[in-house]
């Protein structure tokens, strides 16, 4: 995930050099159901937000 906010917020998107970042919640499976997994991942997303623009947070 890391190389793929790297290379986007590094990449211009138009002619006239259009750059975006991306930030980003990760969580892994542990025996869970989705909408628990969704939940991880979605608190972390705000987590990576609240730190500032192209960041990235996993979950805990």
């Amino acid at each position: 995930m890391e190389r793929i906010r790297q290379t986007l917020a590094s990449t211009p998107l138009t002619s006239h050099a259009l750059r975006v970042t991306l930030s980003a919640g990760v969580a892994a499976y542990c025996d869970e159901s989705q909408d628990a997994l969704l939940e991880r991942a979605d608190r972390a997303l705000y987590r990576a937000k609240r730190r500032g623009r192209n960041r990235l947070a996993q979950a805990t």
